[in-house]
C-alpha cells in the first residue's frame, strides 16, 4: 500500500510494461515455434518428393522390364537357356572354361607371406632386449631385417 504522499502510477506504469513485454516475448516464442514447425515441413516435403522421384523411376524401370518380358526375344532366350530350344537352322556352341586357380587357392603363399612369416619368426626368436637396441638406436635395420613389408 502506499504511503499518503505516494503515488500508484509508478506501479501501474511498470506492470503494464511487464505485461506488454510477456505477451510480445509469448509471441516471439510462438513465432520461432512456427518458424521451426515450416522448416521440419520443408525437409520432410523435400524427402518425400525426393523418395517420390526415386519411386517414379522404379516403376519406369519395371514398366520397361514387363515389356521386355513379354517380348518374343526375351522368350526366346529364355527357351534357349533355360529349356534349351534350338530354332531350325541354328546350331549351338558351348564354351567351356576352366577356372584359373590363384596361388592362394592352390595354397602356396605368396612372396610377401613368405616374408612377413620370416619376419615374424625373427621377432619371436630375438630376446626383447634386442627388439629396444634395435627399436632406439638402429631403427634403418628394421626395415633391412622386416624386407620393406
Amino acid at each position: 500500500m502506499p504511503t499518503p504522499g505516494q503515488s500508484t502510477e509508478p506501479i501501474r506504469k511498470n506492470l503494464t510494461i511487464m505485461a506488454g513485454l510477456i505477451v510480445v516475448g509469448l509471441m516471439a516464442f510462438g513465432l520461432t515455434i512456427s518458424f521451426y514447425r515450416n522448416l521440419l515441413f520443408e525437409q520432410i516435403l523435400q524427402e518425400l518428393e525426393n523418395r517420390n522421384s526415386v519411386l517414379l523411376q522404379e516403376i519406369e524401370q519395371g514398366y520397361r522390364d514387363l515389356e521386355y518380358f513379354r517380348s518374343a526375344q526375351f522368350k526366346d532366350k529364355f527357351a534357349k537357356e533355360k529349356l534349351g530350344r534350338v530354332n531350325p537352322g541354328e546350331k549351338t556352341l558351348l564354351i567351356l572354361r576352366t577356372p584359373e586357380t590363384t596361388a592362394e587357392e592352390k595354397g602356396v603363399p605368396s612372396s610377401e607371406e613368405k616374408q612377413q612369416a620370416l619376419y615374424e619368426e625373427f621377432l619371436q626368436q630375438t630376446p626383447v632386449i634386442e627388439h629396444w637396441m634395435l627399436y632406439l638406436f638402429h631403427r634403418e635395420k628394421i626395415k633391412d631385417v622386416r624386407g620393406d613389408l
